[in-house]
């Protein structure tokens, strides 16, 4: 399979920012419009952790009245994706730069209701294992998660497996604290689910 075949498909879908406060977390598809068939979904980030080349994103939501959430791990500078309109792979491509990890039972409850969200249930909970993905910046300027902005990536997930082969938009809020999960291709929905429950 041929990596990165962003050059003809680079905009990420959809995108609307919200609010920030753990005390007000909102349901995860409060922004799904039944029209257009994508399952995109927002949590707001309620704990951020600078490292030293890294943030590291506590995000949650709910899903039926009910938490769920996860971690997800960032650089905090991947270059520029789009230079003078066009893709840059030189500077746009960051590998290993995003990592999804379980926050215990939050996270299980994610997983359930995501699945349940694609259409794909399974029985199986969030992996116990840290899965690192390469992603490619939808931006004209740098990512600088230490500043206030609107940063936008896709993500590619087991790259060297055909059958788990996936993508995804990551979209984060650095300004308003959230981050929205944003379908590629509904065909990618089977393989997300095993990657996010794989032992």
């Amino acid at each position: 399979m041929a990596l990165f075949p962003f050059l003809y498909s680079c905009d990420s879908n959809h995108s609307s920012p919200a609010a920030d406060n753990t005390t007000e977390l909102e349901e995860i598809t409060a922004r799904i419009d039944p029209t257009d068939g994508w399952k995109d979904i927002f949590l707001k980030i309620v704990k951020d952790q600078k490292t030293d080349s890294s943030h590291i994103y506590t995000i949650k939501g709910l899903y039926k009245n009910q938490i769920v959430g996860l971690q997800i791990e960032v650089n905090s500078s991947i270059g520029a994706g789009i230079v003078n309109g066009e893709p840059n792979t030189n500077t746009g491509i960051a590998r290993q730069s995003v990592q999804f990890s379980s926050i215990g039972s939050e996270s299980d409850a994610f997983i359930k209701a995501l699945s349940e969200i694609y259409g794909q249930s399974t029985p199986k909970n969030f992996t116990p294992k840290t899965l690192s993905v390469t992603a490619f910046s939808l931006n004209d300027t740098p990512v600088n998660l230490d500043k206030s902005g609107y940063y936008k990536l896709k993500l590619f997930l087991e790259e060297y497996d055909e059958d788990l082969y996936s993508e995804i938009f990551l979209n984060i809020n650095t300004e308003k604290k959230e981050i929205e999960i944003n379908e590629k291709d509904w065909e990618y929905r089977r393989a997300i689910i095993e990657l996010l429950t794989k032992k």
